[in-house]
């Protein structure tokens, strides 16, 4: 159930993240001594912080011109108006209170629950009244009824620090953005537009109608079909690398391309056979 939910709300990002939390589990678990498990813990912040390096050097924005600069008075205006000071943390707490105590309650059915701890069959599931399923539980989990609502709000409630942490660099980024994508025109524009009535709370309302249930509920209609994309992707991605020579295993190494690869590594020849991971394999001896 915590696993459950905590990839729930951390997503795709939260599993290059957590590799090295999840390392640093097994290490715990296998290795005794307070010297191993203060070297995993110093290993995993150091993946963490090489990962979040990468992260954020993925998206580099070219710095603003001298024009856009003297934009950016306006732009950050109008983002204020549109974000004010605690809109997004407000925004995201609303949208994972709407999103996750659903998805956890689906986790959370008896039938669910005692499948994951007791080897039952369906049949024998099935048999099982209402009652009794309760009791099984109850031995199994005093709070099995109260536990998915609990993380859930430990959850929402302490990703207050998190929102706070965002919200400054969101709003500067995106007074950036409108900086660069409108002109000095455009943007008073914009300011009278947010300065009536209706603009003003069109202004409000914008950033906040992503999060709508109208809007999230038409996302989750076309889950399906892009999920089904998937499997198409995959096989264009497959067909394509066919074109691509095959990499090579140290079988398939010549004799003066194992004596050059044992030259530059600065070993015998003999011992490339053990460094050489067959390809495919290289994830293995970390997920194992």
């Amino acid at each position: 159930m915590k696993n459950i939910g905590v990839s729930l709300v951390l997503g795709v990002l939260s599993l290059a993240l957590s590799a090295p939390a999840m390392a640093q589990d097994i290490v715990m678990g296998e290795i005794e001594g307070e010297v191993a498990i203060d070297d995993a813990e110093a290993d995993g912040a150091m993946d963490e912080a090489a990962v979040l390096a990468m992260m954020s050097g993925l998206f580099q924005a070219e710095p603003l011109t001298a024009e856009q600069e003297a934009r950016l008075p306006a732009a950050t205006a109008i983002v204020a108006t549109m974000m004010p000071e605690g809109f997004y943390g407000e925004i995201m707490r609303d949208m994972m209170e709407k999103t996750m105590r659903p998805m956890m309650a689906m986790f959370s059915e008896p039938d669910f629950l005692l499948a994951s701890r007791l080897t039952l069959d369906e049949a024998a599931l099935a048999d099982l009244s209402d009652a009794e399923k309760q009791e099984l539980l109850t031995m199994l989990d005093p709070a099995w009824d109260q536990r998915a609502d609990t993380m859930v709000d430990a959850l929402v409630s302490n990703m207050g620090g998190a929102f706070a942490a965002v919200e400054p660099p969101v709003r500067a980024g995106l007074a950036k953005a409108y900086a660069v994508r409108f002109d000095e025109a455009q943007l008073a524009d914009i300011s009278a537009f947010f300065a009536t009535p209706t603009g003003g709370e069109f202004a409000r309302q914008s950033m906040a109608l992503f999060a709508d249930p109208q809007v999230m509920g038409a996302t989750m209609e076309a889950m399906p079909e892009m999920i089904g994309s998937f499997t198409e992707m995959e096989t264009a991605m497959e067909a394509a690398l066919e074109s691509l020579p095959a990499e090579r295993d140290y079988a398939d190494l010549s004799m003066a391309q194992r004596a050059r690869m044992a030259d530059l590594l600065g070993v015998e020849p003999d011992a490339l056979d053990d460094m050489v991971i067959p390809h495919g394999e290289g994830e293995e001896p970390e997920a194992e």
